[in-house]
């Protein structure tokens, strides 16, 4: 067998396992659904870092104290209807678009499942607000079993829905209100399962299904993302499916989402409470600051105004250029093109983990906080999504750092293919021999 017919026989295996990742309606669901969190947290997040500016940049002792207690006061309250009640977002987010892929009633689903996740939070009640639902429980701590109930209540709710054991309405019944009759059976399945999950874990040493949940699966799982390396490994899967072509940072953040969102709602509620020392330094904003972000601008920048002989290498960084100011970096995946190109292999691959385990020491040893677990939009540009991201000028200047580091190792292969791209510029075309 050629080495030719062993690269495309195992690019065509990896393709096929991907396309069965990439097709599965419950990671699917799972991505989609997370979205639905994202224009409530992206406010929180830009509340926050405004909260927080003059600590940001350095002039909090500067202002009136009543202009800080304003700014407490003002912004202070929005997390706790945005980024600290991600879990209900996400519960109905999933539930959602399970719904949809089983061609089921979306919205009935969604509310179930969302009642169902209601339904096993732990209670609480107060001599004069009365019974209350401690608003931890709908973030980070209630993220994951709010996932397996949007899943489970949703099967339960589609299976139903299409065995058709249903209440019929006549056909004068409006529409909506006939629908909402549909619902009430496959509806109570679910509810009536949960209730009864509820009662149970009334008699365990946790007393509430979250807690369980909590301490059992999702502490061991967040310890395990938190660590670097897994975060390599991630890293390394999301560049080696885009290298084949394949939307690496969809399909690997479709698994690691519900992992890294929980870790960043617990910087954000610390960081919010005014913690100085934060619980995670891998989170959300973590990969979306420090992983790879600059790598395609450093490249640019070098080659289209420094090193590249050929026109080709010279036209294409410039056409790179300006979307990589804002981490647009499909330009530079299919215009050089990386996608199964052997000579760029290693620094695609390579560049982002070295950046990964760089900007990880660099914050474990105290020299940049760690990221506060805010919302940082990905099409920031470098300095500014690392200054945002940790609440520090420092983090903007790691995250330059990462960029020269990254093209340090991007130098050497881009010169190669530059040179080789010049020497056929340069190598006389059948048409100059005739002359």
């Amino acid at each position: 067998m050629t080495v030719k017919k062993l690269g495309s026989g195992f690019q065509d295996k990896i393709a096929s396992a991907s396309q069965v990742i990439g097709n599965n309606r419950y990671l699917l669901s799972l991505r989609d659904g997370f979205m639905v969190a994202f224009p409530a947290t992206m406010f929180g997040s830009i509340m926050v870092i405004l909260q927080n500016l003059p600590t940001t940049f350095g002039f909090d002792k500067m202002v009136p104290k009543a202009f800080n207690t304003f700014l407490t006061d003002f912004f202070g309250p929005v997390s706790n209807a945005t980024m600290s009640i991600t879990a209900i977002f996400i519960v109905f987010g999933i539930a959602y678009q399970l719904a949809g892929h089983y061609g089921q009633q979306k919205i009935f689903a969604g509310a179930i499942a969302l009642s169902s996740f209601i339904m096993l939070l732990p209670v609480g009640n107060d001599a004069k607000a009365g019974a209350f639902i401690p608003i931890s429980k709908l973030g980070a701590q209630g993220m994951f079993v709010g996932i397996i109930v949007a899943i489970i209540s949703t099967e339960i709710y589609c299976k139903i829905s299409a065995a058709n054991i249903t209440i019929k309405m006549p056909s004068s019944v409006p529409p909506m209100i006939a629908e909402s009759f549909v619902a009430i059976i496959p509806g109570a399945a679910p509810l009536l399962l949960f209730n009864i999950i509820r009662y149970g874990f009334t008699f365990t040493k946790w007393g509430n299904a979250v807690d369980f949940v909590y301490e059992i699966l999702q502490q061991p799982l967040m310890g395990l993302g938190s660590t670097l390396p897994a975060v390599l490994i991630a890293v390394a899967l999301t560049q080696i499916f885009w290298w084949f072509g394949i939307h690496g940072t969809l399909l690997v953040n479709s698994i690691i989402d519900p992992i890294m969102g929980a870790l960043a709602i617990q910087n954000y509620e610390a960081y919010k409470a005014g913690a100085t020392h934060l619980p995670h330094i891998i989170n959300t904003t973590f990969m979306g600051v420090f992983v790879n972000q600059g790598m395609q601008l450093g490249c640019a920048i070098v080659f289209a105004f420094f090193l590249a002989k050929s026109v080709r290498m010279k036209k294409t960084m410039k056409m790179v250029f300006a979307p990589a100011i804002f981490n647009v970096s499909e330009p530079m995946t299919y215009g050089l093109p990386i996608v199964l190109n052997p000579v760029l292999f290693i620094p695609w691959v390579l560049a982002p983990l070295v950046s990964t385990t760089l900007s990880y020491v660099v914050i474990a040893m105290g020299l940049v906080p760690r990221p506060i677990g805010a919302t940082v939009v990905w099409t920031t540009p470098v300095f500014l999504a690392g200054w945002l991201g940790t609440g520090s000028i420092t983090g903007g200047i790691l995250q330059l750092v990462d960029v020269v580091v990254m093209t340090l190792i991007w130098i050497p292969f881009l010169k190669a293919m530059d040179k080789e791209w010049l020497h056929e510029e340069l190598e006389p075309t059948p048409d100059d021999l005739t002359e």
